[in-house]
This record gives C-alpha cells, sequence and structure tokens, in this order.
C-alpha cells in the first residue's frame, strides 16, 4: 500500500497521498538494519537532542534502528557540530559519507524544542527520505511544510505519514556494502574526510 489518509484539522481535509520517487533517493544508511551512531566532541552539547531523536524515531519504526556507538570506525553515522555551513542550514545529512552536520550558530539559539526537530529531521534522511518542502508539487509541499516532518515543520512528534513514509522509503532504498560505504568515507569532497581535517 503506497497511499493513506492524511488527516489535518477538519475531517473534510483528509486526502489521500501516494509516495512517489520524489519522496526518496537511492540508498540509505542502514547497514543489517541498523545505523550506528557516533557522535563527535564539537556535537556532544547536542547530545540530549540526539538521543531524544534517535529514540523517536526507534519508536516510531518499531525497532532500534539507530544504536550509539563509541568507536567513529564502527559507525554508519557521525554528528559533528560546524559554524562553516550555508547560513540558510540548521543543519544537514550527508547520506553518502554518513555525516549530519549541525549548524551551531542556530542550534545555540534554538530552544530545546527546535534543537530537537532539526535532529529529527536530519534522522529522516537517513533513511533515504528527501526534504518535502522541495516537493515538485505545490499544493501537496505547502501541506508538507505544515504538517510534516521531512517538510521542516519544527515538530517533535512523529506522526503516522511520516512513520509511514520513513518505512516506505527504508524499502525503496538500498543500503550500501561496507566496500562502498568506505570508498564514501574515503573521498576528500565528502563531509566525512572535510569534518576529520577540520574544514566542515
Amino acid at each position: 500500500m503506497i497511499g493513506f489518509a492524511a488527516i489535518g484539522s477538519q475531517s473534510s481535509s483528509a486526502q489521500t497521498i501516494k509516495f512517489t520517487s520524489a519522496m526518496h533517493t537511492s540508498k540509505n544508511l542502514t547497514y543489517n538494519g541498523t545505523i550506528k551512531y557516533y557522535v563527535k566532541s564539537d556535537a556532544k552539547k547536542y547530545s540530549p537532542e540526539i538521543s531524544y531523536a534517535t529514540k523517536k524515531w526507534n519508536r516510531a519504526l518499531g525497532k532500534k534502528v539507530f544504536k550509539p556507538t563509541t568507536n567513529i570506525g564502527h559507525s554508519r553515522l557521525v554528528f559533528t557540530g560546524t559554524n562553516k555551513l550555508g547560513r540558510n542550514y540548521a543543519g544537514v545529512a550527508e547520506i553518502n559519507s554518513g555525516v549530519i552536520a549541525l549548524n551551531t550558530s542556530w542550534m545555540n539559539r534554538y530552544n530545546q524544542q527546535k534543537r530537537r526537530a532539526v535532529v529529527i529531521h536530519e534522522l529522516g534522511h537517513t533513511f533515504g527520505t528527501k526534504d518535502l518542502y522541495a516537493y515538485p508539487n505545490a499544493d501537496l509541499r505547502g501541506m508538507f511544510k505544515k504538517q510534516t516532518i521531512m517538510g521542516g515543520n519544527y515538530s517533535t512528534h512523529i506522526k503516522s505519514f511520516d512513520t509511514k513514509l520513513a518505512k516506505w522509503t527504508l524499502k525503496k532504498t538500498r543500503t550500501m556494502s561496507q566496500t562502498e560505504f568506505r570508498h564514501y568515507r574515503s573521498n576528500t569532497g565528502l563531509y566525512y574526510q572535510q569534518m576529520l581535517n577540520g574544514r566542515l
């Protein structure tokens, strides 16, 4: 089933949303069904928000997808804090090399609820889900912006739509082999190497 009712404040606003290829990329960050994540020292101050967000997604998905690790080499995902992102971004996720970069200039002035929301949104990308605020259909794009995690609505409540979309994109995308993933992590143009070398 690729469609379901997304219900707004009035039952008359219910409509069937069909999941499409415009909602997902080609791959996700899982390996053997999990995403082991590492929190770099420059992101440690956001550990409470990261813990909150990973637990929220694990509950929503009904399984422990996100698992912390203290070994960066064993991770599929690294959280880092940076002041070198574009000013329009509170955070970005690069799936190829497995990095979520949190913009310290935004995160430091956000309240806890907004910091949590940013992390929840960026984690959504690790399943292969695209930003729905860039969805090509203008009517749906406007609705996604107001009502969905991936639409950027700064909510910490993962609704049925968000959960079903995440599960669907996990099925529609592929997981990278360890060889492919290590190849991306060694690429100096991607976030992982930039982060290690102080350029991110």
